[in-house]
């Protein structure tokens, strides 16, 4: 049964400081217990990248909308086959939002002929990406815009 709470459309410049504001707080409040908490301070404090909206507009970039609120979104570089982004606000989390933003992603994915995708998940991501069909290729570190390195898991799943 598909959740009817949330609609999916296309990501807008407009949608940067929503999308920046949600990411903030799903950091502060689901990477806790996985990360230092002084590591997720510096890392929700890092500002919106100035190329953060035409990133949003170049890249396939997804928004789950309930109602007017933005509760989730989802970024796909397809150039390099990356799932770059996937932040459900925490009060919309274990709905379905992520899912359904990963299926939109992969779906586009198969319709630009990619034949697998790869990401860098967070700790606290792990379970979400193993449950979506990802394995993992070992650890690694991702390093932000601002120089911050962050321990994660590389991902990676073959699309049918």
């Amino acid at each position: 049964m598909v959740d009817t709470r949330f609609m999916l459309r296309r990501a807008t410049a407009v949608d940067a400081p929503a999308l920046w504001a949600l990411r903030i707080d799903a950091i502060r409040r689901t990477c806790r217990g996985h990360y230092p908490d002084a590591l997720i301070e510096r890392w929700a404090a890092s500002p919106m990248p100035d190329s953060f909206s035409s990133h949003l507009e170049r890249e396939h970039a997804v928004v789950g909308v309930t109602g007017t609120r933005i509760a989730g979104f989802a970024v796909l570089n397809p150039v390099n086959t990356e799932v770059e982004a996937v932040f459900v606000a925490p009060d919309h989390g274990r709905h379905g939002l992520g899912r359904r933003l990963m299926a939109e992603l992969e779906a586009a994915a198969s319709r630009m002929g990619l034949r697998k995708l790869h990401l860098d998940a967070s700790l606290n991501a792990v379970p979400f990406y193993t449950a979506a069909g990802y394995h993992a290729l070992g650890q690694d570190t991702y390093t932000t815009s601002t120089g911050l390195a962050i321990a994660c898991v590389r991902m990676e799943k073959p699309l049918a």
